[in-house]
């Protein structure tokens, strides 16, 4: 039966993909790698059980439902995995556009946004010293009220992260779930 080792071949190579193309998708990429791995632990079995090189023996026919089952449990899996994944990469993409977007719309307004989402104000503002009371009180009264504006847009930028980082858990989830829900029944 060659079957068993072709599909441990390719579940391989799919492992290997994923190692190369998630490396830095956090635990979404782990997950991933993981269902790959136990997907291949569970082949290995069945290619161990019955070798390419031996020939067909009554064992073999009487067992070959039970190992087709399971090779068709795997590959039902793997199409699980790879919906799972297409379905990640859209609604991460739904999730990211807007972030970039509101992203670009602040840093036009003058504010850079860090790494951790807090925003600097790089607005110049004029440093000329002037006694005119009115004069002070407009630039405090700007300076405020960017201020406030960074805050807003901070606590905004936060939710968006959150609602991101909510999508990526899900599906990160739904991928550790695959191995108990579709190989086991």
């Amino acid at each position: 039966m060659k079957s068993p080792q072709a599909m441990l071949q390719f579940l391989r190579k799919r492992r290997q993909d994923a190692t190369e193309k998630l490396a830095g998708n956090g635990d979404f990429g782990v997950a991933m790698c993981e269902v790959l791995d136990e997907l291949i632990r569970r082949t290995q079995v069945i290619a161990n059980e019955y070798p390419a090189s031996s020939k067909m023996s009554l064992r073999d026919i009487l067992e070959m439902p039970a190992v087709v089952g399971a090779m068709q449990a795997i590959l039902e899996t793997v199409a699980a995995l790879s919906d799972v994944a297409s379905e990640c990469a859209d609604a991460t993409a739904a999730r990211r556009d807007p972030v970039l977007k509101f992203v670009a719309r602040v840093k036009a307004e003058g504010f850079e946004v860090a790494n951790d989402w807090t925003l600097t104000d790089t607005r110049d503002q004029p440093h000329a010293h002037t006694d005119d009371p009115a004069l002070l009180v407009q630039r405090e009264a700007e300076k405020i009220a960017r201020a406030e504006q960074a805050a807003a847009y901070h606590e905004r930028l936060l939710r968006m992260a959150a609602a991101f980082e909510d999508t990526t858990i899900e599906y990160t989830q739904r991928v550790r779930g695959l191995i108990g829900t579709v190989l086991d029944g």
